[in-house]
């Protein structure tokens, strides 16, 4: 079910980003898109994340890892724009039982796995412009490096896996025994970002940006009454833009 629903919301936002290339004249600034490669660092707050650190060798940090982004961005004026964005950030991490081991005096091991993928819109503030007017009149363009910041929201699909070897506490001395337990969910997301485009031709440039994200989902399925799950962080990201 959740594979469909971002297969439904990339859907509208490519029948959105179709609108002003087919149906609308060119804005001002024009579109691009852009293709965003970096590194999520998750907070780690949260009841749930600190309830699992005291009980294994994991901690928030352990699932910094890659993330990939496609955007489209379209002009509203010279110096604002829209951006339809998609992010895809998927770890897994190895730990054990901090105070327990099995019989044979080995760990006690299981394997954590986060997928999170948003799918959000933010408005973006051009400071100088997309493009630079020169001349005695201003009647001609010029390209130059772009700064621009802006706030955003939408909805993150995530899903929390836990797999492997876990100990039963209804029996004295708790048992070892291998489960596998999941619950997945959207919820809702904001946030803010800003970068800089640094042009390396008239149709593309290169860019780098950092955004800040908040969400947090009520734990439930096989986790149900473990807390809150915080899922957002900070990225940031390298990438090339295409205009059009």
């Amino acid at each position: 079910m959740r594979r469909h629903a971002i297969l439904l919301v990339l859907a509208a936002v490519a029948a959105i980003a179709a609108v002003p290339a087919q149906a609308q004249p060119r804005s001002p600034a024009g579109n691009s898109l852009q293709f965003r490669f970096g590194w999520f660092v998750p907070t780690g707050d949260g009841s749930f994340w600190d309830d699992t650190a005291d009980t294994f060798t994991l901690d928030g940090s352990d699932f910094d890892d890659a993330v990939f982004g496609v955007t489209f961005v379209t002009g509203v004026s010279n110096t604002l724009e829209v951006g339809f964005n998609i992010d895809f950030y998927d770890a897994t991490v190895r730990s054990a039982y901090r105070d327990w081991i099995d019989e044979s005096g080995f760990p006690i091991l299981h394997d954590s796995g986060l997928d999170v993928t948003p799918v959000t819109v933010d408005i973006r503030f051009l400071p100088g412009g997309r493009l630079a007017y020169r001349g005695a009149r201003g009647q001609y363009a010029v390209h130059h490096p772009v700064p621009y910041f802006g706030v955003g929201a939408g909805l993150l699909f995530w899903e929390y896996v836990e797999d492997g070897d876990f100990l039963d506490f209804t029996y004295d001395p708790p048992e070892v025994f291998p489960a596998h337990f999941e619950d997945d969910g959207v919820a809702p997301e904001i946030h803010a970002l800003a970068g800089i485009e640094i042009p390396a031709g008239p149709a593309w440039s290169f860019l780098l940006e950092g955004r800040y994200s908040w969400a947090n989902a009520d734990l439930g399925q096989d986790f149900e009454g473990l807390g809150t799950l915080e899922l957002g962080g900070f990225s940031g990201f390298f990438g090339v833009a295409f205009h059009f």
